[in-house]
């Protein structure tokens, strides 16, 4: 996926700068109810995903800029923009974490990372239907 498809129109966007956790929550409960046509079990991994993505946004990346979720007749896509150099790695689960791109690796038929001359986005195509 690259930066300017997940410009396409028909994404939805949700703008969550700055690197002010409470707003977490708030992005969350936003994609909630952009995907709430999905079968119970898909809505859990992808907002597990949205999670993981946005969480990592604000530890790593200096905090999310964007939000960004398009659903399709079988997959969910999550990208979360952020003004981060860093490249997100899996790494063994330790005290200190470790385990969130672990999960999304495992929830997701594929992940990534595009990069901009301004950040980069992070992404997530999650197996999904409606229900």
């Amino acid at each position: 996926m690259s930066w300017s498809e997940a410009d396409q129109t028909e994404w939805q966007v949700l703008d969550v700068a700055g690197i002010d956790r409470t707003g977490l929550t708030a992005a969350r409960r936003w994609a909630e109810t952009k995907l709430d046509r999905l079968r119970e079990t898909d809505l859990i991994d992808t907002l597990i995903v949205v999670g993981e993505l946005l969480e990592n946004a604000y530890v790593h990346g200096g905090g999310p800029r964007q939000l960004r979720i398009r659903q399709s007749h079988d997959t969910c896509e999550v990208a979360v923009a952020d003004a981060g150099d860093g490249e997100p790695k899996m790494r063994a689960p330790d005290h200190d974490g470790g385990r969130g791109l672990l999960l999304v690796d495992q929830l997701c038929l594929e992940w990534g990372v595009s990069r901009r001359d301004d950040g980069k986005l992070v992404w997530a195509r999650v197996e999904c239907s409606e229900g």
